[in-house]
């Protein structure tokens, strides 16, 4: 049943997109992790622009970011053991970029919330630079994401992050290719604290408002398997 599930959604992601519209203001979404040799875990989001985000001449999953358009988002990971709550905002006619957000987990009945803060520069079109404080003080980590065009259509978004803690180094880097503004295949490697995983990654557009996406991590723990979905409107 995995396998049938797994299979159809991967046609799914890859068929090709229909017409698209020009703008959205709010997008909600679910997915579902099936971990090798564990339970498996529900995860939903959902997030609202204060004003419409403009698609065209976008790929359509880089086009809030790609329009620096502030917003506040809302997500419940691992079986809602994991929730958070929080907000962007790109300071208009300036670089400057500010976030923060609230992190409540409960695992094993121990509760943790953990207050973070962000700051960044969007030194030119499609760049973003950021570092995060958090309550308990601040660890030398930077973080970086670039979407450009390429020509005849295509589009690449490049990723990075290096975070310094008193426990161990983290590293993590991918990218993603768009062959179309609907369409992108993307692959990325982390390091989580002497950890090593590496993800393959889809993501497709079925029409303006309906995207799907698969994601296949292998690490040194387990393999994980994600099937997602998100509706614009």
């Amino acid at each position: 049943m995995k396998i049938k599930s797994l299979a159809l959604a991967t046609a799914m992601v890859f068929s090709s997109g229909l017409a698209l519209a020009d703008s959205y203001q709010a997008e909600i979404g679910a997915d579902y992790t099936d971990v090798d040799g564990g339970d498996g875990a529900f995860g939903i989001h959902g997030e609202f622009h204060f004003n419409p985000v403009q698609t065209r001449n976008h790929p359509l999953a880089e086009a809030a970011f790609l329009e620096q358009s502030s917003n506040v988002y809302a997500a419940a990971d691992n079986d809602f053991d994991v929730l958070t709550v929080g907000g962007e905002l790109y300071v208009p006619d300036t670089m400057f970029y500010a976030g923060a957000r609230v992190a409540r987990t409960d695992f094993n009945g121990s509760d943790d919330t953990t207050l973070y803060a962000t700051l960044g520069l969007t030194p030119v079109d499609g760049l973003l630079v950021t570092t995060e404080f958090n309550d308990d003080g601040y660890d030398a980590n930077v973080q970086a994401k670039y979407v450009t065009a390429l020509g005849g259509g295509n589009y690449v978004n490049l990723e990075g992050e290096y975070r310094d803690s008193d426990f161990d180094d983290y590293l993590s880097l991918g990218a993603d290719f768009y062959f179309t503004r609907t369409l992108s295949v993307g692959a990325a490697f982390a390091d989580r604290f002497g950890t090593d995983e590496f993800t393959l990654r889809a993501r497709n557009f079925f029409t303006d408002e309906v995207s799907g996406q698969v994601a296949f991590t292998d690490s040194d723990g387990n393999n994980r398997i994600m099937i997602g979905g998100a509706i614009r409107f």
